[in-house]
């Protein structure tokens, strides 16, 4: 933390340097001498404020910050809601502090306006405040700030970082779902009485009408006395009320996370489930969830009631913060040398090994190389990770983050067993892994197949929503066969809400820009079209959507059907 100069400060120096030199080389000593004093001045006002970076190195100058609930119902945070963010500067020191500048450090869903400057003068707090607008749905952190701190005339500054990590949970934007919810075309018997009224064949249920007797119905549903009076053959139809299941599967792969941030087919799909479950959630009816890429990696039951729909959502945002060794494109090393980065910076914790140790040294087992050659200390890394998850809530669970993070992270079969803290750590921290690409092939058509077949898993649901592109179904037809058949089977309905990812790309602005997202549309369809084929010999409703298209309306478009039970 030593002072640098500002850019009113580099003016004056250069401009003292000039008057010097050119007093020096025209022989004219009053110049010389104005030079001198500017210099002079200048070193004194970098003496003044010296101080100022001691009390920064002693501590004597703190920051803090929160977040207040949102506007939204009970107090929740929604995606493109900004929400305000409290900072507050204490000054525990002799002299007045003023503050430049405030950066903050978050993570790359969130947009953070600029903080306002504020003078904290001594043995005084100071609050501002500033807004910050999430663009996505998620668990997002806020790591610290970067503070600049100058004198009163502008000419000497000096930078220190704050960490101060926390965590902000963002809901998914709260889409309008006034429309009916999926109408079933069967009953599931259950505790609970719900609100869809359906038409079944026996003799429980009230009476809906009076119909002309139709090819097929039963002889002991021909209602005598109607048929009396009118004189040609009238049927009951009966109404009972039932609770509806519904199974979401959502596709949370590589595909789906292209575009800009808050911007993405995945971030509509979260907002699109989210709606659609609360709808039937509200109805009475029971929602389970199963999320997917090439393979089910976030799953929850169906049930019914606020709780439910509260877990549900904490599911759908697991699904933007992957930390699966099998979901991401980084290496081992590459993993390592994240994490130890992060820790030096945020926890001024050097990882790092200066000198080797011998080759028959045991602590060989406990080293990992760097992309770049560094050798970093394991151990030492898990010991100060372990400490840091103790102090985040990890044993008693009292955390911002669900409680399964704490024990769900899938590794491979030949992963080193000191790497999976790491990336449980990254998952809390909000260290931000990239997501893999490219996936071996058939492994797309496999997770799909998998997804439906945990969808039917607890139950026989009235309708099965999936929200997905269909990439690479066409990869291993024969499984997604398969799968296909057994949903139809337990299911009573299925429906496909496909975004294309042609539709979530910016606009083109220039004739180049149009013919490219025309080839990337025509690029789109023809495997769109394949996946389209395959779903519709199996009777499966595909629907494509897109940021345009609201809930409410998909689900007015939806096949409701009244089929006869």
């Amino acid at each position: 933390m030593i002072p640098s100069l500002a850019a009113r400060g580099k003016l004056v120096l250069a401009s003292s340097i000039m008057v010097l030199l050119v007093g020096a080389l025209h022989g004219l000593p009053p110049i010389v001498a104005l030079g001198g004093v500017a210099l002079s001045a200048l070193a004194s006002a970098y003496l003044a404020f010296y101080p100022t970076a001691v009390l920064l190195r002693r501590k004597k100058i703190e920051l803090s910050w929160w977040a207040p609930p949102g506007d939204q119902p009970g107090g929740a945070l929604a995606a493109d809601r900004p929400f305000a963010l409290h900072v507050a500067f204490r000054n525990h020191g002799a002299r007045s502090l003023r503050v430049l500048s405030t950066r903050v450090l978050a993570g790359s869903a969130l947009d953070v306006e600029p903080v306002a400057t504020a003078t904290v003068k001594a043995g005084t707090q100071v609050e501002v405040a500033t807004a910050v607008r999430p663009m996505a749905a998620g668990y997002h952190v806020i790591h610290g700030a970067v503070l600049v701190l100058g004198d009163a005339l502008g000419l000497f500054e000096v930078q220190a970082y704050f960490p101060n990590p926390i965590a902000v949970k963002v809901f998914p934007r709260a889409l309008p779902a006034r429309a009916r919810a999926i109408r079933p075309q069967a009953g599931t018997p259950h505790e609970q009485v719900g609100q869809h009224q359906v038409r079944r064949r026996g003799q429980a249920g009230e009476l809906r009408e009076l119909r002309d007797h139709a090819h097929g119905d039963p002889f002991k549903m021909i209602a005598w006395k109607a048929t009396a009076k009118r004189g040609r053959l009238m049927v009951r139809d009966l109404e009972t009320e039932i609770v509806a299941t519904h199974a979401l599967v959502v596709d949370t792969g590589a595909r789906m996370r292209g575009g800009a941030v808050g911007r993405a087919p995945l971030d509509w799909a979260l907002d699109t489930a989210s709606a659609m479950a609360r709808a039937s959630l509200e109805r009475g009816d029971r929602v389970g969830l199963v999320a997917f890429d090439t393979r089910p990696h976030v799953e929850l039951k169906p049930g019914a009631g606020r709780h439910h729909w509260l877990q549900l959502v904490d599911r759908l945002l697991d699904a933007q913060t992957v930390v699966d060794e099998d979901l991401t494109d980084i290496t081992p090393s590459e993993l390592v040398a994240t994490v130890a980065r992060y820790l030096s910076h945020q926890e001024a914790y050097d990882t790092r090994l200066r000198t080797p140790p011998a080759l028959e040294d045991p602590r060989w087992n406990h080293i990992q190389a760097g992309p770049d050659g560094q050798l970093y200390d394991l151990g030492a890394m898990n010991q100060m990770i372990t400490k840091l998850l103790e102090t985040m809530g990890g044993r008693a669970g009292k955390t911002l983050a669900p409680p399964w993070w704490w024990q769900r992270v899938h590794v491979g079969a030949d992963t080193d067993p000191q790497l999976a803290p790491l990336r449980l750590f990254c998952r809390l921290r909000g260290i931000e892994l990239p997501y893999r690409q490219i996936g071996d092939h058939g492994a797309r058509a496999a997770g799909f197949a998998a997804a439906l077949e945990r969808a039917v898993a607890f139950g026989r649901p009235d309708a099965v929503v999936i929200v997905s592109n269909l990439h690479g179904l066409g990869d291993d037809e024969p499984a997604v066969t398969r799968a296909l058949a057994r949903v139809k089977r337990g299911a009573g309905q299925v429906v496909a809400l496909v975004p294309p990812a042609h539709r979530f790309a910016p606009p083109a602005e220039t004739r180049r820009g149009m013919r490219v997202r025309a080839a990337f549309a025509r690029d789109g369809e023809v495997g769109l079209a394949i996946a389209r084929r395959l779903l519709a010999r199996h009777g499966v409703h595909v629907i494509e959507a897109g940021p345009g298209d609201a809930p409410a309306s998909l689900l007015g478009r939806l096949r409701g059907g009244r089929r006869v039970a």
